[in-house]
């Protein structure tokens, strides 16, 4: 752990301009960032991308640091949100793997392509396409999409079902 008040300084004045201490802040947080996301992250590539994320996301937002505060909850608040939106886009790629593992082996009759899969969820009525979306490609609580597409839970649930349906039957082949 290094000194708080050292991480503090170097900062204020990397946002007075000083290089050679925004520089130093950078190569020292670094390694700190890295051992953070690597808790929460399975692949050494994904935190260093994450990682990546966090120092850019540290750069634009650099003018907001209060001097008067401590540096390093203001630094793990963002690397936080980063590590957490990394992990929203894998659950809603995995959301994605999971619906193609869904669809049947190739034959003459049934092949599936992804123009067929996305030509069927564009024949959707607009509100099941909503449901299905929300729930399965963002990966939104039920809660969460139902607010987001202002219906009820019920309401939702009716949409996703209908949708559900429409999809087995379009990869059943019927």
């Amino acid at each position: 752990m290094t000194a708080p008040n050292l991480l503090g300084r170097q900062m204020a004045a990397a946002q007075s301009g000083d290089e050679e201490a925004y520089r130093q802040l950078l190569e020292t947080v670094t390694p700190m960032l890295i051992r953070y996301t690597q808790r929460y992250l399975s692949s050494p590539d994904a935190a260093e991308d994450v990682v990546q994320e966090i120092l850019l996301s540290l750069h634009r937002v650099r003018h907001t640091y209060d001097p008067e505060r401590p540096f390093e909850p203001w630094l793990y608040s963002i690397a936080r949100s980063r590590v957490v939106d990394h992990l929203r886009r894998q659950r809603r790629i995995s959301a994605v793997e999971v619906m193609l593992q869904v669809l049947p082996e190739s034959t003459a009759e049934t092949e599936m392509t992804a123009d067929g899969a996305r030509e069927v969820l564009e024949r959707l009525p607009p509100t099941q396409r909503e449901a299905l979306t929300l729930l399965k490609i963002e990966g939104l609580s039920l809660a969460e999409a139902a607010r987001r597409a202002g219906v009820s839970v019920s309401a939702l649930k009716v949409r996703a079902h209908r949708a559900y349906k429409v999809l087995k039957k379009a990869l059943s082949g019927d």
